[in-house]
Formats: C-alpha cells, sequence, structure tokens
C-alpha cells in the first residue's frame, strides 16, 4: 500500500512521556480487495533508543465494508533519511473478502520518507 502521513503532532498527558502522534492515509489492495486504510499511532522514545509505536486503524474496502486494525511495532534503522517500522497487527472484520486475516497475525513493515511519502507492506503469519 502507497499513501502519505496527513497529520502529526506532539501529546503529552499530565506531564507524562512525550510522545509523537501521526495520522497516515494509504491505498492500495489486501487479498486482491481495493482498500483505503486511515491509521493513527503514537510513538515515544525506548529507554535503549529508538522508538515504540502503537496504533490503530480503519480499513475500508470500495464497497463499504470495513475492518479495525490494532497493532504495534518498532523503528529501525532504515534508509537515509526518512526512517522505517516493523510489527504487528491484528484485524477485525465481518467483510467476505477479508475475513480470513480475523484468525491470523500481520507482520508489517512500513518506510516512511522525510516528505511523508508511506510504504506500508503487510504479510500474513498463520
Amino acid at each position: 500500500m502507497t499513501g502519505k502521513v496527513v497529520g502529526q503532532r506532539l501529546t503529552r498527558h499530565y506531564g507524562g512521556e512525550l510522545k509523537i502522534e501521526r495520522t497516515m492515509e494509504s491505498k492500495g489492495r489486501i487479498l486482491g480487495t481495493e482498500v483505503t486504510l486511515l491509521a493513527t499511532f503514537w510513538s515515544k522514545e525506548r529507554p535503549q533508543g529508538g522508538m515504540f509505536s502503537k496504533g490503530n486503524g480503519i480499513m475500508m474496502t470500495q464497497t463499504g465494508e470495513k475492518a479495525v486494525l490494532h497493532g504495534s511495532g518498532i523503528r529501525v534503522p532504515g534508509k537515509e533519511p526518512g526512517w522505517s517500522m516493523r510489527g504487528v497487527r491484528y484485524l477485525q472484520t465481518s467483510s467476505p473478502a477479508l475475513s480470513r486475516l480475523n484468525d491470523v497475525a500481520l507482520v508489517f513493515e512500513i518506510e516512511i520518507d522525510p516528505d511523508g511519502t508511506v510504504q506500508d507492506r503487510m504479510w500474513e503469519w498463520k
């Protein structure tokens, strides 16, 4: 899937940890079905370096079916000057086109360029 970071902000809840929140929108094909994914995730620094991220998203098919995604990952060294994230997502849906993904972990990798361009790939882990 390809897309763009469409928003970002810094948050700190009652003096707690500083987090970066990003929202991305991407389009592509999942199991042969055209989909749009809108996801928001927050990231915070890890004590040993790098970032930990956690987020939620909604995926919509062209026919209006939807799937909810929950996931987490870590930022890893990537192609400079952008950054990369690797992790796992879990999907919940009643969509016939996507329902087989209810019972698998979706391993993902995201590459984000400095201009906010997103390359988002997922694989089933059965």
